[in-house]
């Protein structure tokens, strides 16, 4: 897995990501008046919305892309980001789930 570390408290932020030879492109989008963040994301045409971040699950396993992304509670509250700071300030932390950890989740090639 790999840290996405330059996320903001900007309320909508746009990251490109160019990992295992994919070109991942991820919205990030801070909803204050229901306290969540929520991913869209873009690969190959295809197009994600509104997936809800929560903690320690996989969000796109479904939609059968060969990656993934997982959010870690650093404080150990349990409990998923919702303040726009969470992840600026370090208490959550976003990870891209590389192609060989989906081949590893999987059991099977994913590409």
């Amino acid at each position: 897995m790999l840290r996405i570390n330059n996320i903001t408290s900007e309320a909508i932020q746009r990251h490109s990501l160019v990992i295992d030879d994919l070109d991942i492109d991820i919205i990030l989008r801070f909803l204050p008046s229901v306290e969540i963040w929520l991913l869209d994301v873009e690969f190959e045409g295809r197009v994600l919305r509104g997936l809800k971040l929560s903690a320690g699950v996989t969000h796109i396993r479904g939609a059968n892309m060969p990656f993934d992304f997982v959010v870690t509670i650093e404080d150990n509250s349990g409990i998923d980001p919702f303040r726009i700071s969470d992840f600026e300030l370090g208490r959550c932390e976003l990870y891209y789930v590389t192609v060989d950890d989906m081949t590893a989740l999987r059991g099977q090639e994913v590409r």
